[in-house]
């Protein structure tokens, strides 16, 4: 006898169990890739050089020497950095409301700026709603509702401020 029917199992069987095997798809043939583990990197020890107070003053070589001590302070300038985040579709007086027709992403937090007839006004979202639900996040096509302080001028830009 030979190997293939020393189990007496019929010819056509033989051939559909083929047929089955040759459909069914072999191992993968891309490896699944595995994320591999961050490398630790150890901070090297450093030598400080240890100094006094009236060692650091001669070397800076201030003309006041509680310069030192003083936080530097920077001056604000009027220039303020924002980015068009969508324009104001209309406004309903009684409920103090806002619609928005976003064209970037904002979310609750955020600082945003509004056009009005004497100039700008800006306020940060603390809450927004779209139909009528809270989110925390809002994408860009969406309409959104704010609760605004002051009437915008409708059909302006609003401004996201940006930190």
């Amino acid at each position: 006898m030979t190997k293939v029917n020393t189990l007496n199992i019929p010819a056509y069987q033989r051939k559909r169990s083929l047929a089955a095997k040759a459909r069914k798809s072999t191992t993968r043939i891309r490896k699944k890739t595995t994320a591999k583990p961050r490398r630790v990197t150890r901070a090297r020890p450093t030598e400080v050089e240890e100094m006094t107070i009236t060692d650091a003053i001669q070397e800076s070589k201030l003309e006041n020497p509680t310069d030192i001590f003083k936080p530097k302070r920077t001056t604000a300038s009027g220039v303020r950095e924002m980015k068009t985040c969508g324009h104001c579709n209309g406004f309903f007086d009684k409920i103090n409301v806002g619609i928005i027709k976003l064209t970037s992403s904002l979310r609750v937090g955020d600082i945003i700026i509004f056009e009005k007839n004497e100039g700008l006004f800006e306020q940060e979202i603390t809450s927004m709603q779209i139909n009528r639900q809270d989110v925390t996040i809002a994408y860009a096509g969406d309409d959104i509702g704010l609760k605004i302080a002051m009437k915008p001028k409708v059909g302006t830009p609003v401004y996201k401020k940006i930190t």
